[in-house]
């Protein structure tokens, strides 16, 4: 147990330097990017995002977590996935390329014609280079994925802001996409040894999809669904409107899912580890709950507090609308290591099947919701997405904690203190920002962000999670 330990805290460490690195990168190309571009150009390039996540889920197919899964796996496995995924790839592209027009046409939007043509090189793109970042993971090597990310992201953002700087359009967010994941991809085959052998086993396919196949159902339904909000916004509301949400939903996923994400790619394969071993699978799973929604939350209720005035300095004040979206969508930020970190327990235990059930349960809720919030204005349609995922917890909670015996119930209860807290401390930020509306900006937002920080850790400090999450840091003790 004390080699899965390390194994914890090391492969933390490189995956939260890799996904914190990235969203630092990230967020500085956007506010940079942001000074030359419009609203509306970012809304244009949103309009494509489900294009992209439907033509995913079928290329992975849920085979990058049956190869991790899996305790030996064989060269001819690997090159038959990557032979899958790159030929679909090929397919889907193709497929879109020629439905560019369809697609200009459903969002009155003729520049998407060329535009989508362009960024749909993403798919074959990545699929290259899909089985050898799941080698890469299988075999626990952050340090390299985190090389590989922080490189390829540095030089897509250095080009795109050259390319914003020169011809101010909406080609620059193109640009820094399609050549971030190309060369991605290209790093990975460079970093691993794996040479692709001239075979396709339909054996290795069919043991391989025999798990995979739920898990893309899944992911095909979440992708659909989980992107309608931008499809109906970007058709029935203004390309403006998608530009404000989809950048701080952006944000929000940079702060609360990809935040967790850095927690959940590590637990996944060692709570299997753990789960091989006989392990108390509970008791950690709780340990890892608890210190994503503490610190993933706090965060979470920082930026809230300030979404507005964050908006208007990093971005622009252009942009200071964003942070009415952001603060609509930050419940969902909150919750959202509740529902992401109950996954890991199905997948761990080997239950794609109940993943499918639930992925179609709760996606049912989604377009109801949708549906309905669709005939008031914006905001409450951008609010329907919180509304959502504060309804789905009792339905994700009961499910996926039941098999490890930590139901609905136990999580609530542990949660609901750190959760409330953290609301709090929203709401207090956001009440002395407004008490000083007519001060400068800048001094407001230090202000409130050092009141904030110094409630959290107040509230926090004792706390044994708080504890727990503070010593997984990479910090020199005597």
């Amino acid at each position: 147990m004390s080699s899965i330990k390390k194994d914890l805290a090391k492969n933390t460490i490189w995956n939260s330097v890799e996904r914190f690195s990235n969203m630092g990168i990230q967020l500085l190309c956007t506010f940079i990017l942001a000074r030359y571009l419009t609203p509306s150009d970012y809304g244009i390039i949103g309009m494509l995002a489900v294009f992209n996540a439907v033509a995913n889920s079928f290329i992975d197919s849920g085979f990058g977590l049956s190869l991790i899964r899996e305790k030996m796996v064989s060269r001819e496995d690997y090159s038959t996935i990557l032979y899958f995924n790159v030929v679909l790839s090929m397919v889907f592209y193709i497929a879109l390329y020629l439905c560019s027009g369809l697609i200009a046409d459903f969002y009155n939007q003729p520049i998407l014609v060329d535009l989508s043509k362009v960024v749909f090189l993403m798919l074959p793109f990545q699929a290259v280079g899909l089985v050898q970042n799941t080698i890469l993971q299988k075999e626990l090597k952050f340090k390299k994925l985190c090389i590989i990310s922080i490189s390829s992201s540095i030089i897509s953002a250095i080009v795109a802001i050259i390319f914003a700087y020169i011809y101010e359009n909406v080609w620059a967010l193109a640009i820094q996409m399609v050549l971030s994941q190309f060369l991605r991809s290209l790093f990975l085959w460079i970093s691993t040894d794996f040479v692709p052998i001239l075979k396709f086993s339909k054996v290795s396919f069919a043991k391989y999809f025999a798990f995979s196949k739920d898990i893309l159902i899944s992911g095909l339904i979440g992708n659909i669904i989980g992107n309608i909000q931008s499809i109906l916004i970007g058709k029935y509301y203004s390309a403006s409107d998608l530009g404000f949400y989809s950048q701080a939903d952006r944000i929000k996923t940079i702060a609360s899912t990809s935040t967790t994400g850095v927690i959940q790619n590590v637990t996944y394969p060692t709570l299997a580890k753990v789960y091989n071993d006989g392990g108390d699978l509970k008791g950690a799973y709780k340990k890892v709950i608890m210190i994503t929604i503490l610190f993933v939350g706090s965060v979470m209720s920082l930026l809230m507090g300030i979404s507005s005035d964050l908006f208007g300095i990093l971005m622009g004040s252009q942009w200071r609308e964003a942070g009415v979206y952001f603060l609509l969508l930050g419940i969902s930020g909150l919750l959202f290591p509740l529902h992401s970190v109950n996954l890991n327990i199905l997948l761990v235990k080997g239950e794609s099947k109940k993943i499918l059930y639930l992925e179609i349960s709760r996606r049912c809720i989604m377009l109801i919701i949708v549906f309905i919030t669709i005939h008031f204005n914006v905001y409450l349609f951008a609010a329907g997405l919180s509304i959502y995922s504060f309804l789905l917890l009792f339905l994700n909670l009961s499910v996926c904690g039941k098999p490890i015996g930590y139901g609905i119930w136990s999580q609530l209860r542990d949660v609901s203190p750190t959760l409330l807290k953290q609301i709090f401390v929203t709401l207090l930020c956001l009440v002395v920002s407004n008490f000083m509306e007519d001060i400068n900006i800048y001094f407001r937002v230090v202000v409130t962000l050092l009141l904030g920080c110094s409630l959290l850790l107040l509230l926090f400090v004792r706390d044994p999670y708080f504890k727990m999450g503070i010593k997984l840091l990479p910090i020199k003790r005597k």
